[in-house]
């Protein structure tokens, strides 16, 4: 969506909230159906949802007034390479936290902003925050991935899980018989996804997140009919 043009854009971030519940629709956070590296677009978000709280200083500098303390955040270089670098805008704000699109080498991810403390932290395209705020589900984009990646941090930015969104076979873990989608938080804290095997795509069914063994895992495990290896 790099080509999205300003009218087109806004309408896109207003319906962002359509794929979340009602209760879920104040802790989320998303920069996936918007496209703000286009500077109009940009402008016009922090103008009307940056809350007087953000500015860009220069083309490659974006000022945030947090903590009590204005956060400066810089790109890196180079500029005008794809996939290289680390480079920021403003997309989101909500909950007490402004989200930043940041494309950091060939990843598609996201910054997180801390209002309140100034915190710079992991984020993602799209940021889910569990009920109690403690912890929060971020999503990326690597380039060439079948997939994206899934995380979850505590609220200070410290890396509790990373994992694909899809489920290997236990017997042959370089096979994928699942892929994962619908993540959400539930009012337990537990972190749950809709399953659906690949090579079945009408068998679907809910798994959560859990620690198994000391190792964290999808549960429960369903049987999906096997990959085609080619010979």
């Amino acid at each position: 969506m790099r080509s999205l043009r300003l009218l087109a854009a806004l309408p896109l971030l207003l319906s962002a909230t359509a794929f979340a519940s009602p209760a879920e629709t104040t802790r989320r956070l998303n920069c996936e159906h918007v496209d703000p590296t286009e500077p109009a677009v940009e402008a016009t978000l922090i103008r009307q949802f940056g809350g007087g709280l953000v500015k860009r200083g220069s083309p490659h500098v974006l000022l945030i007034q947090a903590g009590g303390h204005e956060v400066r955040l810089e790109d890196k270089p180079p500029h005008d390479e794809p996939f290289a670098g680390v480079h920021r805008w403003f997309c989101d704000r909500r909950g007490g936290f402004i989200l930043l699109r940041t494309d950091e080498g060939s990843v598609a991810t996201g910054t997180l902003v801390n209002e309140a403390t100034g915190a710079v932290t992991p984020g993602g395209q799209d940021v889910v925050f569990s009920e109690d705020w403690r912890a929060y589900f971020a999503e990326e984009q690597p380039d060439g991935l079948d997939g994206t990646q899934w995380k979850i941090y505590g609220v200070k930015g410290e890396l509790s899980w990373a994992g694909d969104n899809l489920i290997p076979d236990r017997q042959h873990p370089d096979r994928n018989v699942a892929y994962l989608d619908e993540p959400r938080w539930k009012s337990t804290g537990e972190f749950v996804a809709q399953a659906t095997c690949i090579t079945a795509n009408e068998k679907k069914w809910p798994v959560t997140l859990k620690k198994l063994g000391g190792k964290w895992d999808w549960s429960p495990r369903a049987d999906c009919p096997a990959e085609r290896v080619a010979p």
